[in-house]
């Protein structure tokens, strides 16, 4: 073979090999670029960002487009839709007179709470056609006294509902469990009273008493309360009645102090509706749904005495079912987090990820059963007595849950996010929602590290040797103390 036969041999040979190699290539890039896709999906164009009622918890809110807010100078809506609205008629709902048939009214409602959650967040507060669902459902009854034609529901149930409905959206949570709390404030009504401000129970009330407002003492018959703006009117876009918390002075200046306590009276005194002026400036970071706005009275107002009760130390564990907003937004998160997993694109959990969630679901389970447990208590203690009130000391035990409720939440918070990774970034995601809405919830003085209500005071009660150490020294089967041993604790 010649040498120019070789050289052209040889070239022919690595042009082969070359090309052989350029093909090869190729297909690995494809292969390769296609699994980054299937491991990194690009989100869709048009992703719908409403779920359907048999995904209570799809990832596919992970991919809903965001909603800006609601600009300052867009009117809010007062009110909420009719009770005849074809919507609402449309839901089929039952006559509210059972927890039974409340909750079986909440199942019915559900996918239109989640259809509204987004725009209820955007106009920060639940839209008018969730605020009548959930009114026409039952769930601004639960507290209203049972013999006033309310349901007096138990805390177990009241926790329920406050979780169920904050597994969907926290802020119209929010708006049940402060629309419902107050209506048991109608037990220190006089019938005379009752039957002019509640002549049936359907009338949603709100109470503020941020900042206390200025009551004086006119005569034994009548308070005058002047001019005041309380904050954090929670659900105020769906009521029809409205409390001020006041503190009062006697006509000539001094502070009146209560009796029972010793500290300076506070009262909370049913507002005439005309001369209350609801103020659009609730614009927060999360639970924006509750519509906390504030509200003020526009001028000084005499208020008989009747439509007014003494809320010096309110012993009632009003604020307890808060407690199942964030039982709530937990599950949520968990939802959210095995949507996700369980996704066909997603990787496979491995060993790191199955050992945290499973952190996750046993956290998630303690704070469930645990807060089952405070209600159980609560309701027992309750109907052993012929007041139905918590002692003191009772009352700050159950106040100063809200501290390990916070751990436990920001524990399953900081698992699911970190399990989510960056499918939780988007602003206007289910999951973006439940963060911001935990921000703002663990501002609320029930969560607070530093003024949590009761804590001090039960710490103080028991290096003094006033208090036991908790529910667990009573023994087991838990005993309750009668009226009597509660009137010795500070009733």
């Amino acid at each position: 073979m010649t040498t120019d036969a070789l050289i052209t041999l040889v070239a022919v040979m690595v042009g082969l090999l070359l090309l052989i190699a350029l093909v090869g290539g190729t297909v690995v890039a494809v292969l390769l670029w296609r699994r980054q896709r299937r491991r990194h999906p690009r989100p869709a164009r048009t992703a719908a960002g409403r779920q359907t009622p048999a995904t209570p918890a799809s990832a596919a809110g992970a991919a809903a487009p965001r909603r800006e807010r609601r600009a300052t100078t867009e009117p809010v809506p007062k009110g909420d839709v009719p009770a005849d609205d074809p919507r609402i008629l449309a839901l089929g709902l039952e006559a509210p007179t059972s927890t039974d048939a409340v909750f079986r009214n909440l199942e019915k409602i559900k996918p239109l709470l989640r259809e509204e959650a987004a725009e209820s967040d955007r106009i920060a507060r639940t839209t008018p056609l969730a605020g009548r669902a959930m009114r026409s459902a039952g769930l601004f009854l639960w507290c209203f006294p049972a013999e006033r034609g309310g349901l007096d529901a138990s805390h177990a149930d009241r926790l329920e509902a406050a979780a169920q409905v904050a597994r969907i959206d926290a802020g119209m949570s929010w708006t049940m469990v402060i629309l419902s709390s107050h209506g048991d404030c109608v037990a220190y009504l006089d019938d005379e009273a009752c039957a002019t401000l509640y002549p049936t129970a359907d009338i949603p009330t709100v109470y503020s008493a941020v900042p206390f407002a200025r009551a004086v003492e006119i005569d034994a018959q009548t308070y005058r309360i002047e001019p005041a703006r309380w904050r954090l009117g929670s659900g105020g876009y769906h009521a029809e009645r409205w409390i001020g918390g006041a503190k009062v002075w006697d006509s000539a200046g001094n502070p009146v102090i209560d009796e029972a306590t010793g500290w300076q009276k506070v009262i909370g005194a049913w507002l005439p509706e005309d001369k209350v002026r609801q103020i659009d400036d609730w614009d927060p970071l999360g639970v924006r749904s509750s519509g906390s706005s504030s509200y003020e009275l526009v001028e000084a107002v005499d208020i008989p005495r009747t439509h007014t009760y003494n809320d010096t130390r309110d012993l009632r564990p009003f604020r307890f079912p808060f407690f199942g907003i964030a039982m709530g937004i937990a599950q949520h998160l968990v939802d959210l987090t095995v949507e996700t997993l369980r996704s066909p694109r997603a990787e496979p959990a491995d060993a790191y990820a199955a050992s945290v969630l499973g952190d996750a679901l046993a956290s998630l389970d303690m704070l469930v059963l645990g807060l089952r447990g405070y209600a159980s208590y609560i309701d027992e203690a309750r109907e052993g007595r012929t007041s139905r009130a918590l002692t003191v000391d009772e009352s700050n035990w159950i106040h100063s849950g809200g501290v390990p409720v916070r751990d436990l939440l920001l524990k399953i918070r900081d698992i699911t996010a970190d399990l989510s990774g960056t499918r939780y970034v988007p602003a206007g995601s289910e999951f973006a929602r439940a963060l911001r809405d935990i921000d703002v919830i663990l501002a609320h003085v029930l969560f607070r590290l530093t003024i949590t209500p009761g804590k001090r005071e039960r710490v103080q009660g028991v290096l003094a040797g006033s208090a036991p150490l908790g529910v667990w020294e009573s023994g087991w089967p838990v005993r309750f103390p009668a009226d009597d041993d509660a009137a010795g604790s500070g009733e």
